[in-house]
């Protein structure tokens, strides 16, 4: 039997062939990148203890400045978990063999499951929590113990069940004097507040009350007022290493008082210091034993040096003994103590080594030098704030000391002896704004052929030469990484090669950031979030934020603009600042505004604090060009650039008790692919496009009415509103425009008609509501509008057209209720604008970011029908009045997002494709999104291995059956001869 060629091909085709999946492979943790952070550590919320007494390993565990309790592996650093807890500072209790660990941060106190992070159990009162002290081990004595205190009124001392914290009694204090902490002792429960004296200074007073009954035993007070003036003067308050002791200094600071609370004695311990420096600052460090003796370590701090003296203190005898001191090093150092069995350790942290001492000899029990070590291109050299440790005794002269350092920085890194474990960017918590931007790529290559198409033939020539030149210097590293580029592609993987990322579809592109600690940032989105490089920009002081109002991006740097005129550049490759401006203190602006002038060159325009602007005297900017303002006291203006100088065109004043919530513009980067939107029956209806749109969201505070203004920011005027009554401010309100639609969400009684104002008609329940407009010239197809057989408008008299209708939009307006709150949402973006775009929300309650699909937000799906056949081939589909969150939506898919306030999009180079960027006051989270799919881009369940195979044995096999075909044809003709 003879084989034709068809056959042959056919049969190499069916045993190459295997199924292939029409659907893509998930990419969720391929193409995303999440940084769980915790916040900045505090230091004493900050200690090694193991979950439960079963346990034999510990956890890290702390509550940060952003209120954030969690549990670190102290093994790789992972989070176990993590809990977010509000905002202000809290108070935390380790589990001290048992199972919770209890938290107080403002004015709740909750017990949490130390293994897991369950909760347990939770009480809430309307005070601040100044206190928190925590008994085990059972007794009368067992319990929670708290005290609060509003503004301007008296203290209660409260007890909690420890079990499921009932309250059992409480006491209030009947003086007006400040709490500062809470101690147990055998003779009972000790109050501590500080007393103002007569004349100058202050007094302790410590309240002893019955731990079973909360019953008053009597009060002391210590005559403290030459030595303390304030809160800040007490070294440790209310106990030290869980003892009933009380330490202070006096002003040098160098004497150090110590009391156990329930005496009226004060020991005095004279501090012996470094010759020719002053004490600046003193901590302590300690830890109890069971014998009734405390080991302390007094930290004395310098401008230039570190220091420490240990003590021992016997509280049934009351006698202090120096046991030795640690002589001066220069540089940040940090001090921790822990106590193993019937031993007290004393850990010294530097730059250099980490050293365990004993608190009964100044012999060091073993040193480990540490290794200089670079964290993702941190710009400074960080030194050290605070350590806590944790050290196993491994035989009579081995330790295994584990110490987790809080860097000045803001990160956190554990090291294991000499080792680093782990490091953690804690400084990157906060980020308060975020830009785009590209490194290099197509750009380049597109700037430099724009500048050989507008040169002479000899200087384009010169220039092109040169181009080649400087790619062929490139020419061995590219040809060095070619390999690896082809097996990467035939996987389906994106390029890992060093140097100069392949950026073929966009998505090599980097994420400049600002936080409130006055740090920037660089992240690599197309490699898992990786930080590129880290500098401290400015210095803020504790407790103050950097107020950064924009980061713009140019080719090479970065502008970083703060509120208050003041700016800086930062390069993108390698994080160096330079060029930094600051603005005039006497006559500082409310913020800038950059514009291109007629010759495009960018000027600076000052935004005041009365919303006024200040313009360049030797700027040419355009004088139609409006610049929209809103003042201190959030009245919106619109100012015309004319030739002398700038004229207020309009004004946007709020009425009596109504405020501005939200205000929302097109995006920057907004792209329109079609000025109508085709319907089934092949008619079009034309959208209303204008760059000039504003959303303007109000609240009246005295009748909670609800106001969405559409505004023409050239010429001020109204061109749609829409009202809610019944409306909780206290909710989150967001709203986002883009093309010819907008969308805002807000938590109010739910209306078939949004505009409806009636108050009968809005008596249903309250619920979040998602509601949706979209914009056209007319209600009917294939019509322009008013303006459509006009032959010329004006922008600042758009209603000025015929019968006075003028410019005004056909607005369809849709009501859904969602079933959570947005806080946040802006749309997805790509190059052309083709591909439908996505709304962005983030979801507090869901720790999530969700992108809905446009499709099922359009204002123009039915509503009690059916669609049929021609809204149908649109894409339109039955109206429902609830709208839930599909799961699907959810970009960060099971990964817990916290902190999340705002989104940040970008376009990639492929049209399906947008990048996305999350960030806020803890978390940062990146992804990319396809919102109708990636039809430009393979998958990765594509096998490109099959297709190369196939495409091969098609040609082996014609060029193996090309000679057989041409001999048959020969032979069939000879034969016809």
């Amino acid at each position: 039997m003879r084989w034709s060629a068809i056959e042959v091909v056919s049969l190499l085709l069916l045993l190459l062939s295997c199924p292939i999946g029409a659907i893509y492979a998930d990419e969720a943790y391929q193409v995303d990148f999440h940084h769980v952070l915790l916040g900045i550590p505090r230091a004493e919320t900050t200690f090694f203890d193991r979950p439960s007494a079963a346990s034999k390993a510990s956890l890290l565990y702390t509550l940060s400045e952003q209120s954030v309790l969690g549990a670190i592996n102290p093994k790789d650093g992972s989070v176990v978990w993590r809990q977010q807890l509000g905002n202000g500072s809290g108070r935390l209790k380790p589990p001290a063999g048992g199972n919770t660990i209890i938290s107080a941060v403002n004015g709740t106190v909750q017990a949490w499951d130390a293994a897991e992070g369950r909760l347990v159990w939770d009480w809430t009162g309307s005070e601040d929590i100044k206190a928190l002290e925590v008994v085990r081990g059972g007794g009368t004595h067992q319990g929670v113990y708290i005290v609060t205190q509003a503004v301007g009124s008296k203290a209660t001392v409260r007890k909690l069940s420890e079990d499921t914290g009932v309250l059992v009694w409480e006491h209030e204090d009947e003086s007006l004097d400040t709490p500062l902490g809470l101690s147990v002792s055998k003779e009972g429960l000790h109050s501590v507040a500080l007393h103002s004296a007569l004349l100058q200074g202050s007094k302790i007073r410590v309240t002893t009350l019955q731990p079973s009954s909360g019953v008053s035993l009597g009060s002391i007070t210590l005559n403290t007022d030459k030595d303390i003036s304030d809160a800040s003067s007490l070294v440790s308050i209310a106990s030290i290493a869980s003892q009933p002791l009380l330490a202070w200094s006096d002003r040098s600071p160098r004497n150090l008082r110590l009391n156990i609370l329930g005496t009226n004695h004060i020991i005095n311990a004279k501090l012996a210091g470094e010759k020719g420096k002053d004490i600046d600052k003193i901590q302590i460090r300690a830890a109890s034993k069971a014998d009734g003796t405390v080991d302390f370590l007094v930290h004395c701090q310098s401008q230039t040096s570190h220091w420490a003296e240990v003590f021992q203190l016997n509280t049934n005898s009351q006698i202090l003994n120096k046991v030795y001191q640690l002589p001066g090093l220069e540089g940040s150092t940090a001090f921790s103590a822990t106590a193993h069995g019937d031993t007290t350790y004393f850990v010294r942290t530097t730059e250099q080594d980490v050293t365990l001492f004993s608190s009964t000899s100044d012999q060091s029990l073993g040193q480990w030098p540490l290794q200089p070590k670079s964290h993702d291109r941190m710009i400074q050299h960080p030194g050290i704030t605070h350590a806590v440790s944790e050290v196993v005794s491994k035989g009579t002269s081995k330790y295994a000391v584990r110490t987790a350092i809080l860097l000045s920085s803001g990160d956190w890194k554990l090291i294991y002896n000499s080792e680093e474990s782990w490091f953690r960017p804690e400084s990157l918590s906060g980020v308060v704004a975020a830009a785009w931007a590209n490194i290099g790529g197509h750009e380049d290559l597109a700037e430099e052929l724009a500048v050989e198409s507008h040169s002479n033939v000899a200087a384009a020539y010169l220039h092109r030469l040169t181009r080649h030149a400087k790619d062929a210097r490139r020419f061995p590293s590219w040809a060095k990484a070619l390999p690896d580029r082809i097996v990467d592609s035939l996987l389906g993987r994106e390029s890992r090669s060093p140097g100069k990322p392949r950026d073929s579809f966009g998505f090599q592109k980097v994420i400049v950031a600002a936080t409130c600690s006055g740090r920037v940032f660089a992240l690599a989105a197309g490699d898992k979030g990786k930080i590129i490089w880290s500098v401290q920009a400015s210095e803020i002081e504790p407790g103050q934020h950097w107020a950064v109002e924009s980061i713009e991006v140019d080719k090479d740097h970065a502008l970083v603009r703060v509120f208050g005129g003041d700016s800086l550049k930062v390069s993108l490759k390698q994080g160096i600042m330079f060029d930094n401006q600051f603005g005039n203190p006497k006559q500082s602006p409310k913020t800038n505004i950059v514009l291109p002038d007629t010759s495009g060159t960018a000027v600076s325009i000052q935004v005041n604090a009365d919303g006024s602007i200040s313009i360049p005297r030797s700027s040419h900017l355009d004088p139609n060009t409006v610049v929209v303002t809103q003042d201190e006291k959030k009245v919106i203006r619109g100012w015309a650039l004319g030739d002398a100088k700038p004229q207020l065109a309009w004004n946007f004043v709020p009425r009596p008790n109504e405020r501005i919530i939200t205000l929302a513009t097109r995006p920057e980067n907004d792209p329109v692919a079609s000025i109508g939107k085709a319907l089934g029956d092949r008619n079009v209806l034309y959208k209303f496009l204008s760059p000039n749109l504003l959303v303007i969201g109000t609240v009246t505070t005295d009748t909670s009415l609800a106001s969405f203004y559409i505004l023409d920011s050239v010429s001020g005027s109204i061109i749609h509103t829409l009202t809610h009554p019944n409306v909780d401010a206290n909710q989150p309100i967001s709203s986002t425009l883009s093309e010819n639609w907008f969308a805002y969400s807000v938590f109010s009684a739910f209306s078939d008609d949004a505009a409806d104002t009636s108050d009968d008609s809005h008596a249903s329940a309250q619920s979040h509501q998602l509601v949706v407009s979209e914009l056209f010239e007319s209600s009917l197809p294939n019509d322009r509008g008013v303006l459509g057989s006009s032959p010329n408008s004006s922008s600042l008299q758009p209603f000025s057209v015929g019968d006075g209708a003028g410019n005004i939009p056909y607005v369809v307006t849709q009501t859904y209720i969602i079933p959570a709150a947005i806080s946040f949402m802006t749309v997805s973006t790509t190059l052309q604008g083709i591909t439908p775009r996505s709304l962005l929300c983030v979801v507090p309650s869901l720790s999530s970011v969700n992108a809905i699909p446009r499709a099922f937000i359009d204002p123009r799906r039915p509503v009690g029908r059916d669609a049929v056949a021609a809204e149908m081939e649109e894409g339109l589909f039955r109206h429902n009045a609830v709208l839930d969150f599909d799961p699907k939506w959810t970009l960060n898919h099971m990964r817990e997002v916290l902190g999340i306030q705002k989104v940040i999009t970008s376009p990639s180079l492929l049209e399906s494709t947008s990048l996305v960027f999350a960030f806020g006051s803890l978390d940062m989270f990146g992804t990319r999104i396809a919102p109708i799919g990636g039809f430009d881009i393979l998958g990765k369940g594509f096998n490109r291995i099959q297709l190369i195979g196939t495409v091969t044995a098609l040609a082996i096999g014609t060029g193996l059956l090309a000679p057989m075909a041409r001999k048959r044809q020969t032979d069939t003709r000879w034969r016809g001869i």
